[in-house]
């Protein structure tokens, strides 16, 4: 939230980066929700994977979680597997700044990792994409 999005571009150079998306408003599961449907996927995340940002947990535990989760939540959560109330609290909280949410196939995880490393990025994959099943919900989370 605090560095130009200019990695994006650099990003999109490569061919092993199929997607990629800001997150914004809409929360991670809202922009994901978009990217699986837009390309016919499923999405499997691991919750405990998900980069957050803990100073933001004591306001969590005190309750004040913005409006728009719950609004967000009710425009899309039908797409979405079942997901325990923190899990949704964090996933589809508005509160963004242009984060990128980028789909990677296995064989260029090494040279994305090259373009974040050159930001001071030290990222990981939270989840997987595979063909989508219809009747299945787009995202499930872990």
């Amino acid at each position: 939230m605090m560095q130009l999005n200019k990695i994006g571009y650099e990003l999109g150079q490569l061919a092993a980066v199929h997607a990629m998306t800001d997150v914004t408003g809409f929360g991670l599961l809202g922009h994901l929700a978009e990217v699986c449907e837009g390309s016919n996927v499923t999405a499997e995340i691991e919750f405990e994977k998900v980069p957050l940002l803990k100073e933001a947990e004591e306001y969590r535990q005190q309750k004040a979680v913005p409006g728009g989760t719950v609004r967000n939540w009710d425009s899309y959560g039908h797409k979405i597997g079942p997901v325990t109330d923190e899990q949704r609290q964090w996933l589809c909280d508005p509160q963004t700044s242009g984060g990128l949410l980028v789909c990677v196939a296995p064989e260029g995880r090494e040279a994305v990792g090259g373009i974040f490393a050159q930001y001071g990025l030290d990222l990981q994959p939270f989840g997987t994409l595979r063909p989508h099943t219809p009747g299945e919900p787009w995202i499930q989370v872990r």
